[in-house]
């Protein structure tokens, strides 16, 4: 794939998170990032459950309709719920922003059992959207810049997922996760991995993206989900550690958030120590 050129780092600013220390931002489960590319570009890479990653966003300064892109991670209202929101303000500032989104994200998709669920998808109404762009496995959408999925499982992917499904045939059935996605950002030498709740399992996600990007990565923005809001648990503290030990063993920086919970961010530092950190509302850093 081609590269970014330019000296500049890739900026990240997170618009939506479960949690912030400003009384001043909006706290919501969910995500939504704004990133700044070495040459200038600006992708919005999630929109958070609602609304409210806008008002967090002009807080900050950050002004999302002049976007120049636009990413879905994957078809959770946590991540898309604000949808209908980016795009009525792109239309009032008359900004035509693509928002690329995988192939079945607007499908059905719930949380719980096959008896006891409730709906976490998205408005399937926005699917006809002019500026909703369906991609599939694999989409370069700019110089140095690849959306990509990966069927790929050598690595376990987190249990919390055992209460996700999807309508299959008629039925509810286990989620297989065709439609989550993530974007390979590779600069000059560096190359970056930003993932949404990293569903496929964050290893097997990280194993697809260096084989794209030929080479380590040199830094993974990402939840890993090692915890289940819905059903109040979160991944065994062992299961953890042995994650947080094959992380250590590539040459890579971690910045992580939402689904990955506090208690399982406290296990993944005991071992990664000062090369993973925990992302909140307004955190901003540069990669």
């Amino acid at each position: 794939m081609q590269r970014l050129g330019g000296e500049k780092n890739v900026r990240v600013t997170v618009l939506m998170e479960n949690c912030t220390p400003s009384s001043r931002l909006a706290a919501r489960h969910g995500l939504s990032l704004w990133l700044e590319l070495a040459d200038g570009r600006r992708v919005l890479f999630d929109m958070g459950p609602d609304d409210a990653f806008l008002a967090n966003a002009r807080a900050l300064g950050v002004d999302v309709t002049m976007a120049d892109l636009a990413v879905l991670s994957h078809g959770h209202y946590d991540h898309g719920g604000g949808l209908r929101a980016f795009l009525d303000a792109c239309g009032k500032a008359g900004r035509d922003v693509p928002v690329h989104v995988r192939e079945h994200a607007f499908e059905e998709h719930v949380s719980g059992t096959p008896e006891r669920h409730h709906a976490i998808g998205l408005d399937p109404a926005l699917a006809t959207d002019p500026h909703v762009v369906m991609v599939g496995e694999r989409c370069e959408v700019g110089d140095g810049l690849t959306l990509f999925s990966t069927a790929r499982r050598d690595h376990p992917a987190a249990r919390s997922n055992r209460r996700l499904m999807e309508r299959r045939d008629g039925a509810l059935a286990p989620d297989r996760f065709l439609h989550e996605q993530s974007l390979l950002i590779v600069e000059s030498d560096r190359r970056y991995l930003v993932s949404g709740c990293s569903h496929g399992g964050i290893l097997n996600i990280m194993d697809a993206a260096e084989e794209l990007a030929s080479g380590p990565l040199d830094a993974v923005v990402a939840g890993f989900h090692l915890m289940d809001p819905s059903g109040g648990t979160v991944e065994d503290p062992e299961l953890t550690r042995a994650l947080a030990a094959e992380l250590a063993a590539r040459p890579t920086r971690y910045l992580t958030f939402h689904c990955t919970g506090t208690d399982a961010f406290a296990l993944l530092r005991d071992t990664l120590r000062e090369r993973v950190g925990y992302l909140h509302v307004g955190s901003r850093v540069k990669l």
